[in-house]
């Protein structure tokens, strides 16, 4: 009796999660644990940095610009976001700051 009651919990409680209970097995889906062979998911990080623009001829700096961008890997979506910078002719771009990133 007691093993058809802890099979009656445990289908229950299945129920009650909407049939979406993953064995142990299958738990190893991220990709730090890719190595072990699980299932490995691309993760999108996304990113937003602020530069200074800089006018060529005098080098001083006209103010602040910000872009948004994202990649696979943290420093992919800085990068991105870096190259999404909008610069001016005759003007460069320096000291890009992340200013967030998640």
């Amino acid at each position: 009796m007691k093993k058809f009651r802890t099979a009656l919990t445990v289908g229950a409680m299945t129920l009650a999660l909407g049939g979406l209970v993953a064995p142990a097995a299958s738990a190893t889906t991220f990709p730090e644990a890719a190595h072990r062979g699980g299932i490995s998911i691309q993760r999108t990080w996304h990113a937003t940095v602020q530069c200074q623009i800089v006018r060529i001829s005098d080098n001083n700096v006209i103010g602040y610009d910000r872009a948004d961008g994202s990649g696979n890997s943290k420093q992919a979506a800085i990068n991105d976001a870096k190259r999404n910078v909008p610069v001016p002719a005759n003007h460069y771009k320096r000291h890009c700051d992340a200013k967030r990133v998640w």
